[in-house]
């Protein structure tokens, strides 16, 4: 079968389609994947990429030297941020997006989009292609057991929130939409929620039931497949000597990462990750962009720059971390709790997440954030032994998942 994938954002939302890419390719399929990178990354030079078509679909449009989603002046997590984030990061692509969803329903038998790529929905209409539509956050899934403010008021207070959002967003979000639409002689979307973010075809939410549970009033064609993960096969990285000596040389460390984020405000994010170690005074390994800044001359500091976090995570004692989906699931799966110090967007949901379930400390935003609450919030994570035995538990359930798989699976189940 030939299968167009279509993705839009960061580095986080690149991975999970790569992820599923990468499974559907090794399950004998013709994979295209079409991405826009707001922050301007290439990726045809990933070696794992390998037997998939690539499609980046940024136009001429150039990313801003003080571009940073992180930085808007609006609560984290909240529709404020994302209507800005939308108006700023979406719609200045939209053209070069549809022109990509295009090409990818004229030449395939079905396609996948990342929940927000409306460009893909009018393209799947208008060349009558089935489309499947692919959830990082089960939040954006509606579910009337399930509060869209993270407040839960019951399940007629749910309902009349789900029902008031999707109204407002429907009418405020993806102007261009419309008028792409109105010009291919589609008529309007009249629900977000149920056209875009949902398919009636299939809706995979990529998150583990070990730690989302399934809402009961979910229909059939929503099913979760668990996280989307990149083959651990794929990687050729060796831990360097030094670093095997700094692991053996002490109490299992503390892992500090921002992720992606970092790079939007590397020199103070990494000088708060430094100040943090000094105060809790735990031996930490920071992920930095160390060629850019001068690294800290502390014995109980590893500096490190990019790895995979399946290799380090399971070596340290927690993981202080921006609250990422690929970045969430990996510290699961390691068995090891998180501090999150959520930068924005779907990161606020999995802070309140992690914690709710007791694997982790409590929520931290990065807007307000001192080095002293963050050393406080490590130590008190530290110190709760149920925490840690609640992260190893989940683990054991999580290892027993793969998300790639089962999501190939619904889709291979498609035609049968």
């Amino acid at each position: 079968m030939r299968i167009g994938l279509q993705t839009w954002g960061t580095e986080g939302d690149f991975t999970p389609f790569l992820a599923l890419a990468i499974g559907l390719r090794n399950a004998g399929h013709h994979v295209t994947l079409a991405y826009t990178s707001i922050d301007g990354k290439d990726y045809a030079s990933r070696s794992d990429v390998k037997g998939i078509e690539l499609m980046q679909a940024n136009g001429n449009v150039p990313v801003s030297t003080d571009f940073n989603p992180y930085a808007i002046k609006a609560k984290p997590g909240s529709f404020a941020e994302y209507t800005e984030l939308l108006k700023r990061h979406f719609e200045p692509y939209t053209e070069a997006m549809y022109t990509a969803s295009v090409s990818l329903c004229q030449q395939n038998d079905l396609v996948i989009g990342h929940a927000v790529c409306h460009t893909l929905l009018t393209a799947s209409q208008k060349f009558r292609v089935p489309r499947i539509s692919l959830v990082l956050t089960p939040l954006v899934v509606r579910s009337n057991f399930v509060s869209p403010i993270g407040l839960n008021l019951g399940p007629i207070l749910n309902a009349f929130l789900w029902t008031v959002g999707g109204m407002v967003s429907t009418n405020w979000w993806f102007s261009s939409a419309k008028k792409i639409r109105k010009r291919e002689g589609l008529p309007r979307i009249k629900s977000l929620q149920q056209e875009l973010f949902t398919s009636d075809v299939l809706t995979i939410v990529a998150a583990s039931e070990a730690l989302c549970e399934r809402p009961s009033d979910w229909g059939k064609h929503i099913q979760q497949s668990g996280f989307l993960n990149l083959p651990e096969s794929d990687s050729n990285w060796e831990m360097p000597a030094d670093l095997k000596l700094f692991l053996n040389n002490g109490e299992p460390p503390v892992y500090m990462t921002f992720g992606s984020c970092m790079q939007f405000d590397l020199k103070e994010s990494t000088e708060l990750l430094i100040k943090a170690a000094r105060i809790c005074g735990k031996r930490v390994i920071i992920q930095s962009n160390w060629e850019s800044i001068t690294k800290p001359d502390d014995l109980n500091i590893y500096c490190i720059g990019s790895v995979p976090h399946s290799a380090l995570f399971k070596h340290c004692s927690l993981v202080v971390h921006h609250g990422g989906a690929g970045t969430t699931q990996a510290a699961l799966l390691a068995g090891r709790p998180s501090v999150v110090v959520a930068h924005g967007f779907d990161q606020v949901y999995w802070a309140k997440l992690l914690y709710d379930n007791g694997l982790g400390g409590k929520p931290l935003s990065r807007s307000n954030l001192s080095a002293a609450e963050l050393a406080e919030t490590i130590k008190t994570v530290l110190a709760n032994d149920a925490v840690k035995r609640n992260a190893e538990q989940i683990s054991t359930k999580m290892k027993n998942e793969n998300g790639v798989s089962r999501a190939v699976q619904l889709i291979q189940n498609l035609k049968e």
